[in-house]
């Protein structure tokens, strides 16, 4: 082989040993467009319609960022924090919305906390936590409380625990009465269940876990309503905590959220080899 015949021959590996390194970089690129594993409940068809899901004063589960944003921002105009995420990729998103009608709960109190599901998918609602607090003023009747809740909610699922009611829906809105192990219960699904935000451990090794857990798909919504003393015989409810959840939402919100966290991690890597690679090429 000539001198002239070798460089040719060696530009010509250069190439293909780019061309491999370039399609394995698209490789983390192209899980971005993956679909959900097995086991991650499917979006409605056309997408959360909110207005369908639960709601708290006009604040429904499935709101996107600036609805929500606009809600709370009317109901709760003084005191509000808000609690944003940046991720790798430059995005930032907000993560959690607080606020409290006033600063310090003296005639009554009313406060309230909103969860974000985080990108690539489009952000929205999927927790909310209400606590509403007489405090020095008379408080609602605790039979006025649970008629109250039954005409919003709809007939609460069977409960041993007279002060917490609770409701299941599917993500169309439509009522649920979700079944499992004895040992399960849905009054514990509003608050708990799946991620929010990506994390270190690897989605294929926490996906069994997730998958398994009853709490990550429906739609949940949890009412404590708390006694206290009768006044003039009369059972009041001076506190009452409202936990919703859009626990399907946030399975696979997160799911994706997490495959795109490993596959910018996995393009990065493989640039970062790409480069390496071609560093060490000898000029020839």
């Amino acid at each position: 082989m000539t001198t002239g015949q070798a460089a040719i021959h060696a530009r010509r590996l250069l190439r293909i040993l780019a061309g491999v390194l370039f399609a394995a970089g698209l490789t983390g690129l192209r899980a971005l467009a993956q679909g959900l594993p097995a086991g991650v409940p499917a979006a409605p068809p056309g997408g959360i319609d909110a207005a369908k899901l639960p709601d708290t004063n006009g604040l429904h589960l499935g709101m996107s960022q600036d609805q929500a944003l606009t809600v709370v921002k009317r109901l709760y105009p003084a005191n509000l924090n808000i609690t944003t995420n940046k991720e790798a990729d430059g995005t930032t998103w907000i993560r959690h919305i607080s606020a409290s009608k006033v600063q310090n709960c003296i005639t009554s109190c009313d406060d309230i906390d909103v969860a974000f599901s985080p990108p690539p998918n489009p952000i929205q609602v999927i927790g909310i936590n209400r606590a509403i607090n007489s405090g020095n003023a008379t408080p609602p009747t605790l039979d006025a409380v649970v008629v109250s809740l039954r005409k919003k909610y709809g007939k609460e699922l069977d409960s041993a625990n007279p002060s917490t009611m609770t409701w299941a829906y599917d993500e169309l809105g439509q009522s649920i009465n979700p079944q499992g192990p004895s040992n399960w219960k849905p009054a514990d699904c509003a608050s708990a269940g799946s991620f929010e935000v990506p994390g270190a451990t690897p989605l294929a090794q926490i996906l069994p876990r997730l998958t398994a857990n009853l709490c990550n798909r429906g739609v949940f919504v949890v009412a404590q309503v708390l006694p206290g003393s009768a006044i003039q015989g009369v059972p009041v409810a001076p506190q009452i905590f409202i936990i919703m959840g859009e626990k399907s939402l946030q399975f696979r919100d997160g799911v994706a959220a997490q495959q795109h966290a490993e596959a910018l991690a996995t393009a990065k890597k493989q640039q970062e080899m790409k480069t390496a690679q071609q560093q060490k090429a000898p000029t020839l």
